[in-house]
């Protein structure tokens, strides 16, 4: 009982709580001041947590208090730490640490509790379950306590048009048709057959690959005929024929002058009879051109536009139509052989507007902080918060929303599936984990993660990045530092960038080759190491699969399954006239018109392109690059359009509004270099910088304190410390970690200012 201090009644106190059992004053916990604690930064999301490398051991009523709670809740119960010290010039009690006991490293021996400490409850729930895919519209949480239904909002999708673009050519093993009539009493007799066209290209639902053996005649045809069959709406569709070769050869007994052979593009009605047909002539030979051309080689082609009506079908369509004479044995065939060529649908494709549910970013990660941890109203952020929700302004990100194919094609949850009464729904509800929805966030945005402590409630914060990294000095240390340690952040320096998202560019109904919200890697001028800065994102904000999507909507193909029903796409939004949130266009966030993209009067996402993205972190990964700034940034691949150029606004009008993200006046193209001098100022020098300083109570206090700054109370371990360093200079950096016990280890990243 050596180590423990009897005078802790007087300068220092320790308080052990639990919701169910109260709280109580403890004895000093063994080892406490032995123990190795740190203040370190999240390698993943910045923030910074205290860490506490060892098991410290309570005796007494400490003991006593966490057994009785280990033995009626188990390890899952929550026992808080509370280490209070008097200030050394007031008496006033002054909170030291805070945090949590970890009872899944609960151990008792020789009448001791030995059990570790963390700095957070909040921190240990959502690193246990960060990853676990929920349905956020579940009305539990994991644990089963009642959370309010999701109450999504609304969003108006006017409509991408997109430019389709399918071919079909004929094959050398399939190129050869033959066309044949017979009657013994005169009649008239006729047959069709569809030109045997290969699909190579599908940007076209309907589009479809010639059957060999399909046959019609001039008023039926049938779905094997057809390169195009039941069109889903009405459509003005470019037919180029560039040309179209074939040997043609006429066998003939008795036909009479009303003959005649035709090939044309045939239109037919009602996808299931495949009738009434209207036909567009290319080629027509009568009766007398049919006799004296045999055995010729003929080239045809066509250019022009045909309408098709919803459930409509197209045909290439060789036939003829033959008057017998009264002959017992009358026949007329034609063969086609030696068949080349190729032939195009080209659409400007649009539908018309429609609505999608969705969930705003501040309402899905506040959603999964509570689904995980049971605590409501645990989520803060000045980025992603709204005036409605009670946040002085718009965040940058405050208007962006979230959905999936389900809500784009207008499924719903309703009605439930059931077997009696029979009932099929298709429907699946939005899945996310907390991980993914972060990740995801700060791919096109740049932020970072921090558990925080308001009076005595914990809330997860997200915040743009450089919140953590704040550049006004908020620590200062009085002493010249010790026994200084430099080294170089390699971490830091890097070789390549890749931004964008792991789905997009690749679709079933057309070429994504205009898509360019895809992924896109850059080289640097660093060439030292391979470490690449990747900022990948799981959703996706690419335009064209949710138009796809949309599509294909429940009205239409309600058993119909698609690739993208169960994918989560992040859309840019504003506020619209109504309650209606509307898609963010170019004249919102650019200075003119973007290039290098089709119909970009309808492009949405323009700022979540992977070299917008590239900018709005480059503060970070050019830290490296200090002394390369007449150096370049360089395109090196894309998986889909790289020649997407934007600019982005920098008008006072736009600059001043908080929910936008200004340019630097210059114009870029996704496949182009930027020179590093046009990068974001770097916060940071990929410089280590360790020493030691003492960490007394005031000093810690100071670096547990906050700051306000525009306004804003900024914790002080995110601002810059100011040091004296080897040289008797002042220096500044930021704090990665403090180890305050003994001689106080500090360790910084060294300050770009």
């Amino acid at each position: 009982m050596g180590n423990i201090n009897p005078a802790y009644f007087d300068r220092v106190r320790y308080t052990l709580s639990n919701k169910n059992q109260g709280s109580v004053v403890i004895t000093e916990p063994i080892g406490w001041h032995s123990d190795e604690k740190e203040l370190a930064r999240h390698e993943q999301y910045h923030g910074i947590v205290s860490r506490f490398s060892n098991s410290s051991k309570y005796v007494g009523n400490g003991k006593d208090f966490i057994q009785l709670v280990y033995d009626i809740e188990g390890i899952n119960a929550e026992i808080k730490l509370k280490r209070e010290e008097k200030h050394p010039l007031t008496d006033i009690w002054t909170l030291t640490y805070s945090g949590y006991l970890d009872l899944s490293t609960w151990e008792k021996e020789n009448n001791q509790i030995a059990i570790k400490f963390n700095s957070g409850g909040i921190e240990q729930l959502l690193k246990s379950r960060e990853s676990e895919q929920v349905e956020v519209d579940r009305t539990t949480t994991i644990d089963g306590k009642p959370i309010p239904e999701l109450e999504p909002i609304t969003i108006a999708l006017d409509g991408r048009r997109i430019f389709l673009k399918s071919k079909w050519e004929i094959k050398s093993t399939d190129n050869f048709i033959k066309l044949h009539c017979e009657s013994n009493d005169g009649n008239v007799r006729n047959q069709t057959a569809g030109i045997p066209l290969a699909l190579v290209n599908k940007s076209h639902e309907a589009a479809q690959t010639v059957l060999d053996d399909a046959l019609g005649d001039e008023s039926f045809g049938n779905t094997g005929m057809m390169f195009f069959a039941n069109s889903d709406r009405k459509r003005q569709l470019h037919i180029t024929i560039p040309k179209l070769t074939f040997k043609y050869h006429i066998d003939q007994i008795e036909i009479d002058s009303n003959t005649h052979f035709k090939v044309s593009i045939t239109k037919f009605k009602n996808g299931i009879d495949y009738d009434s047909p209207s036909r567009v002539e290319i080629l027509s030979f009568n009766r007398n051109q049919m006799i004296a051309n045999d055995n010729k080689t003929f080239s045809i082609n066509y250019d022009g536009i045909v309408e098709v009506d919803a459930g409509e079908s197209l045909c290439l369509e060789a036939w003829q139509h033959v008057d017998f004479h009264n002959d017992n044995n009358a026949r007329l065939n034609i063969e086609l052989s030696n068949m080349e060529g190729q032939l195009y649908v080209d659409e400007d494709s649009f539908v018309e507007k429609s609505t999608t549910k969705a969930i705003l970013y501040h309402e899905l990660l506040d959603r999964l902080v509570n689904i995980n941890t049971n605590k409501e109203k645990a989520f803060y952020s000045d980025f992603l918060g709204r005036t409605d929700l009670g946040y002085p302004v718009d965040g940058p990100a405050s208007l962006n929303g979230v959905y999936h194919g389900f809500w784009i094609r207008q499924f719903d949850k309703l009605p439930i599936p059931s077997e009696e009464p029979k009932i099929e729904n298709l429907f699946k509800p939005l899945t996310t984990s907390f991980k993914d929805a972060v990740s995801s966030l700060d791919s096109v945005w740049n932020v970072g993660i921090s558990i925080e402590t308001i009076g005595y409630k914990e809330r997860v914060r997200v915040e743009e990045l450089s919140y953590f990294y704040n550049n006004n000095v908020t620590i200062r240390l009085p002493f010249q530092v010790k026994n200084v340690k430099r080294s170089v952040a390699t971490e830091y320096y890097y070789s390549g960038l890749e931004f964008g998202n792991e789905q997009g560019g690749t679709y079933e109904e057309a070429c994504g080759l205009d898509e360019p919200n895809t992924r896109a890697t850059y080289t640097t001028i660093i060439n030292r190491g391979n470490n690449k800065y990747s900022k990948i994102s799981k959703y996706r904000t690419d335009t064209y699969g949710p138009e796809f999507a949309r599509r294909k909507p429940k009205s239409l193909n309600d058993t119909e399954d698609t690739t993208y029903d169960n994918d989560i796409f992040l859309s840019d939004l504003k506020r619209g006239k109504s309650t209606v949130f509307e898609q963010r266009k170019w004249q919102d966030d650019l200075e003119k018109e973007p290039t290098g993209i089709f119909s970009p009067e309808t492009a949405t996402n323009l700022r979540f392109s992977p070299f917008n993205c590239l900018i709005r972190h480059s503060w970070w990964f050019g830290g490296g690059f200090k002394k390369y700034l007449t150096d370049y940034v360089r395109y090196g691949s894309s998986t889909a359009n790289s020649q997407l150029k934007t600019k982005l606004r920098t008008d006072s009008t736009y600059v001043n509004n908080p929910s936008n993200t200004p340019g630097n006046g210059n114009e870029y193209s996704e496949n182009g270099n930027i020179i590093n001098s046009e990068l974001m100022k770097p916060r940071f020098f990929p410089e280590w910088i360790e020493f030691e300083h003492v960490c007394n109570f005031d000093i810690m206090q100071m670096v547990e304190g906050t700051t306000v700054i525009l306004g804003k109370e900024v914790k002080n371990f995110y601002g810059l410390v100011e040091f004296i360093n080897e040289d008797n200079e002042k220096e500044k950096g930021f704090l990665f970690n403090l180890k305050p016990n003994g001689k106080g280890a500090w360790k910084l990243l060294k300050s770009n200012r």
